[in-house]
């Protein structure tokens, strides 16, 4: 008796376990993460061959559509709201373009046949960019210090090489070169101007009155000494 006791106990706890068990995995298996900004795509399939008649989505018990053959499609307001459609010949899809935070909630598919109801439901969570934020501020905090350190450094180099190169043009080295230039340029435009002043005839002397008279009586001597 006591071990059919006991045998009962663990039978009865592991068939608790197992339903507690389905129940979670059912539960999450209806949830539904995204990201915000992301496209949402909720199917609501008749899961039997028996004659649709009406099929009704809802969000937090509230109808968004509600959809019969041969009768137009009945929008709620809340859809319109919350910019939400439905596609699909029977309109069994629900679709939500650019998902944000007031998305979140439950969403119920209500579908009726001739031969009973069947119903879908699932929870939609809306998560923020939180990572994609986070890593972007990482990137950016290491790349602009970087990329500005490299600015300074670079121009460091470009005047340190200005400076150098000033200081050089300035220095007493090059003003002793420019000088030394300067009188041999100098001495060089002197001996030219010798050189050509040797070159020349020397300049004609003037003669006196008395000094030509006397060569002329000369040269009067000569022819007569020539003639006898």
């Amino acid at each position: 008796m006591v071990a059919f006791c006991n045998y009962l106990g663990i039978h009865w706890m592991f068939s608790v376990t197992c339903c507690m068990f389905w129940i979670v995995s059912t539960a999450e298996g209806n949830i539904v993460s995204e990201l915000v900004g992301s496209k949402v795509t909720l199917h609501c399939e008749n899961e039997s061959n028996d004659t649709f008649v009406q099929l009704t989505w809802k969000m937090n018990e509230v109808i968004l559509f509600g959809f019969m053959p041969g009768v137009p499609l009945h929008v709620g307001e809340e859809a319109r709201r919350l910019n939400i459609h439905v596609a699909g010949s029977r309109m069994d899809a629900l679709v939500i373009e650019r998902v944000q935070k007031f998305h979140t909630g439950s969403y119920t598919c209500d579908i009726n046949t001739n031969r009973g109801n069947q119903e879908h439901k699932w929870k939609l969570r809306i998560t923020e960019r939180k990572k994609m934020t986070t890593t972007l501020a990482v990137v950016v905090a290491t790349v602009v210090p970087c990329a500005c350190y490299l600015v300074f450094i670079l121009t460091s180099i470009v005047l340190h090489r200005v400076r150098k190169q000033r200081a050089e043009d300035h220095s007493p080295t090059a003003t002793m070169q420019e000088k030394e230039e300067d009188v041999y340029e100098n001495c060089f435009e002197i001996d030219v101007g010798q050189q050509r002043g040797n070159n020349q005839p020397p300049p004609l002397q003037t003669l006196t009155d008395h000094e030509q008279h006397t060569q002329l009586k000369g040269k009067g001597a000569l022819e007569v000494d020539t003639c006898v």
